[in-house]
């Protein structure tokens, strides 16, 4: 994979991911230090890690209806009503999830496996773009978009070997946002998260 570095993201496209996972992490930590934290109760122990994520890919969908938002979001839907946010571009597909490190791969799936195999030359098939000039490409690599970190946050694009077995390739992601002139947008962005968190939990609550 020696030219995936070069061709799967664009600045731009990293600084919005950048953007997605900070704004999730940090409007989870609101949630739990405020001074009657929403998530502070025992009975949330098991399921904040699985919070954290949910937060993190609800930003993904809000981010998404940015007019200059650069992936292709749609969600890939399992069964019990359970979805994942998926973000594409002609050059990658991208899922998030939580590790305990940069250097470790989250939880396998038949999914992630099948789509592993992206990232081998061998195994990617050619697809039909009718829109595109020409109308054949091959399809996109497959990353993950991987974060977590218990006492500094870290973000890491992993690209999984085909077969998920082990890590191919990775891009690391920086993480500066709410350190300079982005202080208020990011601010901004943290607070609707919270907002629409709270009010899809009360409706969740009342159903």
């Amino acid at each position: 994979m020696v030219d995936l570095l070069n061709v799967a993201l664009s600045n731009h496209e990293t600084s919005v991911l950048s953007s997605i996972v900070q704004v999730g992490v940090a409007a989870y930590k609101d949630l739990m230090e405020d001074r009657h934290p929403m998530l502070g109760h025992q009975y949330f122990n098991n399921i904040r890690g699985l919070l954290r994520t949910k937060l993190v890919q609800m930003q993904c969908e809000i981010e998404s209806h940015d007019p200059n938002f650069p992936f292709s979001f749609t969600q890939r839907k399992f069964s019990y009503e359970h979805c994942i946010p998926e973000l594409r571009t002609k050059n990658v597909i991208i899922h998030i999830a939580r590790s305990p490190s940069p250097d470790i791969l989250p939880y396998e799936a038949k999914y992630k496996v099948a789509l592993s195999n992206n990232n081998s030359p061998l195994c990617r098939q050619y697809i039909i773009e009718p829109d595109n000039t020409p109308p054949v490409a091959l399809e996109p690599f497959y990353g993950l978009l991987v974060f977590g970190g218990k006492r500094e946050l870290f973000a890491t694009i992993q690209f999984p070997a085909p077969g998920y077995e082990g890590i191919a390739d990775h891009i690391d992601i920086p993480l500066t946002i709410g350190k300079t002139a982005d202080t208020e947008v990011f601010e901004r962005k943290k607070a609707g998260l919270k907002k629409e968190f709270l009010a899809r939990s009360a409706e969740e609550a009342i159903s």
